[in-house]
């Protein structure tokens, strides 16, 4: 028997709706996988879950499945043997992650275990070790029920329980240190709305950059300079001090929301070379901004023994940002949206610029 992988996600994900229509699962089911993960919890092995997730399943897809025979090349004359481990790694994997809900073990081919890697029946007497003998047992016991039934609409209440129960046991992280709130994924487009609105001769792209750097960098190494200052202090609009603290300049970041020519990023190159910079990047947010020959530029910059990054967009910027903060994500896109705030200020951006961007972060 072969199970049809498209018709077992359809009904995986056809489960997992009518769990967030409210429509309940079966009680009893409930209680059985919620003493499956228990007991799986308490032992050494949690695989019998991920089996017992795959059991359901291909009886929701075919109620004539033989629950026990899950080795096809095993099973010699029995039309009813279907590949659990192939059913778990191409439908029950990846929907697990998409949906939300825990199978216990985070490997790609859970099956692939023991004692499931060893044994060519459910029931063929494959030693299973003693620590997780009472799961696995409590696990063959439900099987069996399940497989003495060819009721295709209580697979399915008990497809919908596992799903549920099991998206208890999922890790969900919720941070919160007193500032802002948002989204990583809606970032980039609050800021890009934001600056949009009004560049402010460019104090509000370089404050965002500034906050954005922040993150992974810290408020302490990270220095950004008002806009247009002549000063030749900074190499950059937004520069990151070496963490030596010994006072040279580590990163150098040059900002421009109108559009930007090789020209440009020549000179800017020319005076981080001057100053001794080592990376130096031009973040480019124009809506006009045309492709620049990188090529050229990357060898006119490994002539001199620099680093030359573009940066075309808000999106590649806040990606970059978020990643290399040592900061989960989700933390570093509020810790992002505090200290840009507190960049807004400081470049003096208008009143009306800053309680913009804390009713963008509020709305989300």
């Amino acid at each position: 028997m072969k199970i049809d992988k498209k018709v077992a996600a359809d009904s995986l994900r056809a489960e997992a709706r009518r769990l967030k229509d409210e429509e309940p699962a079966n009680a009893a089911w409930e209680q059985k996988i919620e003493e499956l993960s228990r007991l799986c919890e308490a032992g050494v092995s949690k695989t019998h879950i991920a089996f017992l997730g795959t059991a359901i399943l291909a009886k929701t897809v075919d109620s004539d499945a033989d629950l026990f025979a899950i080795k096809p090349e095993h099973a010699d004359g029995n039309l009813r043997a279907f590949s659990a481990r192939t059913l778990c790694h191409s439908v029950l994997v990846p929907l697990s992650a998409e949906l939300g809900f825990s199978l216990g073990v985070t490997g790609r081919e859970p099956l692939n275990n023991q004692p499931y890697f060893r044994m060519t029946r459910l029931d063929d007497g494959t030693p299973v070790h003693a620590g997780g003998r009472v799961a696995f047992d409590y696990m063959v016991q439900l099987v069996r029920e399940l497989d003495a039934t060819h009721d295709s609409g209580e697979a399915r209440s008990a497809l919908r329980a596992f799903v549920k129960v099991r998206s208890g046991y999922q890790p969900r992280y919720v941070d919160h240190d007193g500032g802002h709130l948002v989204e990583s994924a809606a970032l980039a487009d609050l800021i890009s709305r934001f600056v949009r609105d009004d560049s402010e001769r460019g104090k509000r792209a370089q404050a965002v950059v500034a906050g954005l750097v922040d993150v992974f960098a810290g408020p302490d190494r990270v220095e950004s300079g008002r806009i247009n200052d002549p000063s030749r202090r900074h190499p950059g609009d937004v520069c990151v001090r070496a963490a030596s603290g010994e006072g040279a300049w580590e990163k150098a970041i040059e900002v421009r929301d109108k559009p930007v020519s090789s020209s440009d990023v020549f000179v800017f190159g020319k005076k981080c070379i001057d100053m001794g910079v080592r990376e130096a990047a031009v973040a480019m947010f124009s809506e006009r901004q045309q492709l620049i020959d990188e090529q050229a530029l990357q060898r006119w910059a490994g002539e001199f023994g620099i680093g030359l990054t573009l940066f075309y967009g808000w999106t590649a910027f806040v990606e970059q940002a978020l990643f290399w903060s040592e900061l989960p994500k989700p933390v570093a896109a509020g810790r992002a949206a505090t200290h840009i705030h507190e960049r807004l200020v400081a470049v003096e951006a208008s009143s009306r610029g800053v309680e913009l961007w804390n009713t963008l972060i509020k709305q989300g």
